[in-house]
């Protein structure tokens, strides 16, 4: 019985080692991607401040330009405002979207925290098991 009581003991403990070990390792990678979503993020929103205020630029040039002036150059200006459009759409898009895998990201990341933190608080409920245990094995000693 005492070796059959040694054996779960030390499952009880390889378990807990390997659920410690397993939350912790989810917290960090769910870390590190929330970190590299992050700069994704500052990224993309970089990217569309920098094609807004390049479409600013160029709409106020398309504008400046009489009609008298260059037909090619209205042209070529009014190409570039299309194209600034587009890419600019499509960082906002890019942005909404790494904003969205953020948020479960995040959500996860907080789920692995809250499991990493029961699975530190195991520790001391093994040992008050333990205490338990060892008042009741002397109780028996004394009354017998």
């Amino acid at each position: 019985m005492a070796n059959d009581l040694k054996s779960k003991v030390k499952d009880l403990q390889e378990a807990k080692r390997d659920f410690v070990k397993a939350a912790k390792q989810a917290t960090v990678k769910l870390g590190r991607e929330y970190d590299r979503l992050n700069a994704r993020l500052k990224q993309a929103n970089a990217r569309a401040k920098q094609t807004q205020a390049q479409l600013k630029i160029k709409a106020k040039r398309l504008a400046e330009i009489s009609k008298s002036s260059a037909g090619k150059t209205r042209v070529e200006l009014r190409s570039q405002v299309t194209k600034l459009k587009t890419t600019a759409s499509a960082a906002k898009e890019e942005a909404g979207n790494i904003r969205k895998e953020l948020g479960v990201v995040r959500k996860d990341l907080a789920d692995a925290r809250h499991h990493l933190s029961h699975a530190l608080h195991v520790d001391r409920a093994i040992v008050k098991l333990e205490t338990a245990m060892a008042r009741r094995k002397a109780a028996r000693k004394k009354a017998a």
